[in-house]
């Protein structure tokens, strides 16, 4: 299993097997590793170390098998391995459980007791210990703290005396975070926590703030009142935890683990023998914890600063406006016209798409999983799509379905996929019923915008581009740009804020938000396949957004001068805003009755009806 949105980690191994380790990916590239840190971060968890923990003693040194090169990280899956090297299998019962563990819901699922524990065992928190060291050193690079306390515990040398064992409650605080990190509901910031918590064998509860004894209290007692300071506004006590709502509030994130007592103890207990289902007595042998909420403090700290992370990555949207190194990436596919352009790309790429729309078909997609096969790509392994929406669309697509699924990096070089096609994890290939039928959420795991691409683009497809973003002016109620130029970076993520929030409100397309994203595209599709793609996408899209808000006049849904207004903004970027000859919007609905947003016997339109004013509306 995997946590995570953008940063994912998988732990894998056993308590007694040869080596534990991790995968990490989506790690952004770059951050050169403090090892002398890491290590120090390790030690504090590893056992031995003194009369609070078990005897076991492992070395716990993290052997990176990739991810990592020079000391830097690379971008890739990062993984990394721990060798055991002090196992005792032998004092372990094989058929009878210990009492308040694991062992008897492993034995009903998988016929036997797991020595040590298995993946339960609070063995397998080490490496979730070296995931959390790289999120803490990145954080720490943005001014966020993760640290912990220790509220609670009982006498600890005195069980340990007596055989016995205690538990304890850590204390974790989070600061440095902006306000708003997180989401409603299932997106909460907490929520995101305490499934990663609660991953950490001995865990028995949670809370944030006042957590439980928040139910005692009125509400007045419970509120924290908001003040300003050095113009912030800030709350005068902390009762909520730092979370709101699923949201980050800007004051100190805090919560409370509760860690039950190490089940493993020296005390006779009652059990069952598991083979004749008769009564047993129970003497515990092996090296354990007299109490494990010690050493679950730099596990806590590393699982916070792993969602936490990852909540800032989800944020950033993992789009990178920086130049393009074709030596930094590998498993290259890139579009033809680009090929030609670029020399180093080509050298480098697996395979080449030829350009067009005519060849995002499901022939090319067979193409391009054959340049996989021929390169040995594994499900470890990332591919880069470097080219024009077609690119992506196709390169992505593969991706999505080689192996139930791979990594992939989205390079767009052209205005329209830097602004539409870049973001939002749709992929597909064009089918003879209609564009995109086939196809697959599946996002990049980076996207790489180089407006240097930009300069070598022909005139009629930088206009493509700024028809889309036009697009974006239209639902987010954007100010116009200087079109006669090349747009800048600023400008870039400005109109490219509109799609991203709008994506991370309805990333599969379930509530109908991100419906407002085809403003325009339900007639531009049918223009498209009527001429056979002679009409460019973004021509098409902007001729469709006319035409759509002439709907919304019809409709009563707009002011009659609203698609004169419309059309004067597209002529400025030097595009078509009037359908061919011989076509009108009745013409073109047999072709718009294959749209994918048709429900039924209808179809859906994202009319636009004023800046900032886009309905979905069935016809």
């Amino acid at each position: 299993m995997k946590i995570g949105k953008v940063l994912k980690l998988e732990v894998y191994g056993e308590s007694h097997a040869p080596k534990i380790g991790m995968r990490l990916e989506g790690f952004p590239q770059g951050l050169k590793v403090d090892f002398d840190a890491l290590t120090a971060f390790m030690e504090r968890r590893a056992p031995g170390r003194d009369e609070f923990s078990t005897p076991r003693r492992e070395p716990d040194e993290p052997k990176f098998i990739s991810g990592v090169k020079n000391g830097v990280t690379t971008g890739e899956t990062i993984e990394a391995i721990i060798i055991n090297t002090n196992t005792r299998s032998g004092d372990y019962e094989k058929s009878i459980p210990r009492p308040g563990h694991a062992d008897y819901p492993n034995f009903v699922k998988y016929g036997k007791i797991p020595a040590g524990g298995g993946s339960n065992s609070g063995r397998m928190t080490a490496p979730m210990c070296i995931a959390g060291a790289l999120a803490l050193q990145a954080l720490a690079e943005r001014g966020v703290k993760v640290s912990s306390t220790v509220k609670f515990t009982g006498d600890i040398l005195a069980a340990k005396a007596d055989g016995d064992s205690v538990g304890g409650v850590i204390e974790c605080e989070i600061t440095g975070l902006p306000v708003g990190l997180g989401g409603s509901m299932f997106d909460g910031l907490d929520g995101a926590l305490a499934q990663a918590i609660f991953g950490i064998p001995g865990v028995k509860g949670i809370e944030f703030g006042n957590g439980f004894e928040a139910a005692k209290l009125k509400g007045s007692e419970n509120n924290d009142a908001f003040y300003v300071e050095n113009g912030k506004v800030v709350t005068k006590t902390n009762r909520h935890g730092g979370i709101l709502g699923g949201m980050t509030s800007a004051m100190p994130v805090v919560f409370r683990v509760a860690l039950k007592p190490t089940p493993s103890i020296y005390k006779s207990q009652d059990s069952v023998d598991l083979n004749t289902l008769e009564p047993a007595e129970l003497m515990v042998r092996g090296r354990h914890d007299p109490c494990i909420a010690l050493r679950a403090r730099p596990v806590i700290e590393a699982l916070a600063a792993f969602v936490v992370y990852d909540a800032i990555l989800v944020e950033s949207s993992s789009v990178e406006y920086t130049a393009f190194d074709s030596e930094k990436f590998t498993n290259i596919v890139v579009d033809s016209n680009v090929a030609e352009l670029y020399p180093k790309i080509r050298e480098k790429a697996i395979f080449i798409i030829p350009s067009g729309e005519e060849n995002k078909t499901i022939e090319t997609v067979t193409k391009i999983w054959g340049a996989f096969a021929k390169a040995g790509l594994g499900r470890k392994d990332t591919v880069t799509a470097v080219g024009g929406g077609v690119t992506g669309d196709l390169v992505g697509f593969a991706a999505s379905t080689w192996m139930r699924g791979i990594d992939w990096v989205n390079v767009p070089t052209t205005l329209l996929s830097m602004v539409d096609a870049s973001y939002g994890g749709k992929t597909a290939c064009d089918l003879e019923c209609g564009k995109n039928m086939a196809g697959a959420f599946h996002p990049p795991r980076r996207v790489i915008i180089d407006v240097g691409f930009l300069k070598t683009l022909p005139e009629r497809r930088l206009a493509d581009g700024k028809a889309e973003m036009i697009k974006h002016e239209i639902i987010g109620g954007l100010k116009e740009v200087d079109y006669s130029a090349i747009p800048n970076e600023k400008e870039l993520a400005e109109n490219l804020a509109v799609k991203i929030g709008i994506v991370k409100s309805d990333p599969l397309e379930k509530i109908g938000e991100r419906i407002k994203l085809n403003a325009g595209h339900t007639v531009a599709h049918a223009i498209e396949k009527a001429t056979k793609y002679a009409i460019s996408h973004g021509e098409a899209v902007a001729i469709g957004c006319v035409e759509e808000a002439q709907q919304a006049v019809r409709m009563g849904l707009a002011d009659e001068t609203w698609p004169n207004e419309l059309a004067e903004r597209f002529k400025k970027a030097n595009l078509p805003t009037q359908l061919p000859e011989g076509m009108d919007f009745e013409s073109l609905k047999p072709l718009m009755a294959g749209d994918k947003k048709r429900e039924a016997n209808t179809v859906v339109f994202a009319l636009p009806c004023a800046w900032g004013d886009v309905r979905a509306v069935t016809i």
